[in-house]
């Protein structure tokens, strides 16, 4: 099989990378190892937040408002409902670092807000339990992304612009032949000019001396049933983040009319491969449980559904987007668990390194390069 592209994963940013570089006429092929929108991802698990005023930094909202128009023209484009923009509730002690972080970024950027002191925040959002130094910065631009349909609606568009897919094959090592890139794969040899690696917590598998930069994170997702499911529509309560007597928590609206995400920070140690990745156990669904019904007090607190996720992650926390010239790979990788609300803007940075374009938003520190190793 021959490409001018091949890329490698069709998950978060691999199935944005196949829609961006379809549309801009490339010949491209998607190679994903499992089918298209499977369950072990890292995007699995319903839900995932989109936020545009951010504590880490206003470094990050520029590309989070070219995401957000992505997302938008995805939508378009397929006619699915992609992303619920329902606002988000940063909560925390008033005159935290983290609130003024992002209230730093809406002011900077001037984008819609508004700041809720602790009576404002219990009179408008009573679902969360409130103290009286809390206070909250709601983000209108923001709310929350269905990740499953997502990835499944850019591979479907990638398609309708000419890209082929192949599921269920497993890129298993690559090398060099006539000045061209030869994929080994489980379905037969594929050649092509360059490649889009876009593989994830799998990524170590073809990049073998990322093993010990990089590592793989488990993240735990929990959901509850609210006895009063109507306050937890997404026209009544924001997708959230909450940072509380030293307990950090984070949700979205009920998507299934029964049930509301709510969950903590990883609580496991790093893992060396997808497979390796822990069970819940017990104790620790005991004591998501009992935050989630201290904070929001109308949740039961038995999870009604629990899952085990996992992202590869990298110091800072900045993500892998790097064309090595010589080779002509483009590393898309290590999002370390923030990474899915950037997607679309990612799969298009992608693009613009593969075809040589130039983006303004390219952060230099994206590239392996400027990393201290």
């Amino acid at each position: 099989m021959d490409a001018q592209v091949v890329v490698v994963g069709l998950g978060t940013a691999g199935s944005m990378a196949l829609w961006q570089l379809a549309k801009r006429g490339v010949k491209v092929l998607g190679v994903e190892q499992f089918g298209i929108g499977h369950a072990r991802g890292s995007y699995a698990g319903d839900s995932r937040l989109f936020r545009s005023t951010v504590h880490e930094g206003p470094r990050y909202v520029p590309m989070l408002q070219r995401a957000r128009e992505l997302w938008f023209e995805l939508e378009a484009e397929t006619g699915r409902h992609l992303y619920d923009e329902c606002g988000a509730l940063q909560i925390g002690p008033a005159g935290s670092g983290s609130l003024a972080n992002s209230l730093a970024c809406a002011q900077q950027y001037g984008l819609p807000y508004a700041l809720l002191d602790a009576d404002a925040l219990r009179a408008r959002y009573p679902q969360h339990r409130v103290e009286d130094t809390d206070a909250a910065v709601l983000d209108l631009r923001a709310g929350s992304l269905y990740p499953e349909a997502s990835v499944f609606a850019a591979v479907q568009a990638a398609k309708t612009h000419g890209a082929q897919v192949a599921t269920n094959t497993e890129v298993l090592d690559f090398d060099e032949e006539g000045g061209r890139l030869r994929l080994h794969t489980s379905g037969g040899p594929i050649t092509c000019e360059k490649v889009v690696v876009a593989t994830g917590s799998w990524t170590m598998r073809l990049r073998p001396d990322l093993q010990g930069y990089l590592h793989v994170l488990p993240f735990a997702l929990t959901w509850f049933m609210p006895h009063h499911p109507e306050m937890f529509t997404s026209d009544r309560f924001p997708v959230f983040i909450r940072d509380s007597d030293g307990v950090h928590l984070y949700g979205t609206p009920t998507h299934d009319s029964y049930s509301v995400k709510v969950a903590s920070d990883p609580q496991w140690a790093a893992i060396g491969d997808p497979d390796e990745i822990p069970e819940f156990d017990r104790p620790e669904l005991c004591k998501i449980g009992r935050w989630a019904a201290r904070y929001l007090p109308d949740l039961n607190p038995e999870p009604v559904r629990h899952s085990m996720h996992h992202d590869l992650c990298a110091p800072g926390d900045f993500p892998i987007i790097d064309l090595d010239e010589d080779s002509g790979m483009v590393l898309l990788t290590a999002f370390s668990g923030r990474g899915f609300k950037f997607a679309p803007f990612y799969g298009e940075l992608a693009a613009d390194l593969v075809t040589g374009q130039r983006n303004d938003l390219y952060d230099p520190e994206f590239a392996l390069a400027e990393r201290s190793r």
